[in-house]
């Protein structure tokens, strides 16, 4: 994950004039609790959507996970400045007991041979991305790190694992699929629009599943989410209001839609939506 970091980055670190490139993580744990980034610290949200409290404070992070003992994990990420020309990083764990430790010690450069996208089990799956072709990767939990399969690629966003292993990823605006080491292009041009104001490759962000195995994807330049279902229907289930846009999400056990959205002041919300006022629901 390493060369996508630095692209999704380097704009907000080095304070460039433009809009930072906004995270995607949006994630639940086994009590109905949300946890998002802000990409300056996490917070949690009831279940009901009406408190939240900040959770790991000072933390750059894209991406977060929680697996099935409600433990949390996500990056911290910064550029030490000119003086020194470092990038560092660390991972973090909050526990389900709401202790904060450091998976991954204070160290340079950029993550490695690490990911946020794992199953059930714990095993990560990545792609390290090439010019024309990309290594499929996984680090098991014995921290074995394989190289699944090489595929060919031109530019490949994110990313996301089920729990059954199944892997998604965006390469530019196609969404493809990987089961049973077989690579599949599921939708090609999701984002309907191959010439972008922001780039094609920088529109299409989050992917995330329900439990009777439908897709969405949200749209940043859209301003839409869009669901995939298994038979490759796609709708769009949610218009985000003017100013704002859509990267992340996640289906709660009732069906509701929790979008993580962004606008052009880098500000950043989480919004419950009911499943009974989901557009093409």
């Amino acid at each position: 994950m390493k060369k996508l970091f630095i692209l999704l980055t380097i704009s907000l670190l080095l304070n460039l004039p433009v809009t930072a490139h906004p995270g995607t993580g949006i994630v639940k744990n086994s009590k109905g609790e949300i946890f998002y980034s802000d990409l300056a610290r996490v917070w949690k949200v009831s279940p009901n959507g009406k408190t939240k409290t900040i959770v790991v404070p000072d933390v750059h992070t894209h991406e977060l996970h929680v697996d099935k003992y409600d433990n949390l994990y996500g990056e911290h990420l910064w550029y030490e400045g000119e003086a020194s020309d470092k990038w560092k990083h660390f991972v973090w764990k909050y526990d389900a007991n709401g202790k904060y430790t450091k998976e991954i010690p204070n160290s340079d450069g950029f993550l490695n041979n690490y990911s946020f996208n794992r199953d059930s089990a714990g095993n990560m799956y990545w792609i390290e991305r090439g010019k024309t072709e990309s290594l499929f990767m996984k680090k098991a939990k014995n921290n074995v790190v394989e190289v699944m399969q090489t595929i060919k690629t031109t530019d490949v966003r994110w990313q996301f694992c089920r729990k059954d292993g199944i892997f998604y990823y965006i390469d530019d605006n196609d969404l493809f699929q990987i089961k049973n080491k077989k690579v599949e292009l599921l939708i090609e041009n999701i984002d309907h629009k191959k010439i972008s104001a922001i780039r094609p490759n920088h529109s299409v962000y989050g992917i995330w599943d329900d439990k009777i195995g439908n897709l969405y994807v949200a749209l940043l330049e859209k301003r839409e989410i869009r669901k995939v279902t298994p038979n490759r229907k796609v709708t769009t289930i949610y218009k985000s209001p003017v100013s704002w846009s859509p990267t992340g999400g996640l289906i709660d056990e009732n069906g509701n839609l929790w979008v993580l959205e962004n606008n052009a002041a880098n500000q950043v919300r989480v919004v419950l939506i009911n499943s009974k006022t989901l557009l093409n629901k």
